[in-house]
């Protein structure tokens, strides 16, 4: 893999991620509005409601970056294999090692 087909991968990866992570705020944002049309924001339960969105995008966020970590090894394993046509996983034998004289 090239440094610039590398640099390109990071790229879209990133790019994901950041699409991702605007999808949450998004969904966080719109539940926090459904949810103060229901409930006034002096009422102590808004406080728990906010923990919960804000703990469901962490996790959320957790798992993406899990899936990311994931695709990202996945992708480098196939890579690896991909570069060495024929290669088995055979153990690699010692050579002996002779005197020069």
């Amino acid at each position: 893999m090239s440094p610039r087909d590398a640099e390109s991968l990071e790229k879209d990866v990133l790019d994901f991620v950041r699409k991702s992570e605007e999808a949450a705020l998004d969904l966080g944002r719109k539940w926090a509005d459904a949810l103060a049309e229901f409930v006034p924001v002096e009422v102590p339960l808004v406080k728990d409601l906010q923990k919960q969105v804000f703990d469901f995008v962490e996790e959320l966020l957790q798992k993406q970056r899990e899936y990311a970590e994931r695709m990202l090894t996945d992708t480098r394993q196939a890579v690896v294999g991909s570069t060495k046509p024929g290669a088995t996983h055979a153990p690699r034998t010692t050579r002996s090692s002779h005197k020069v004289a």
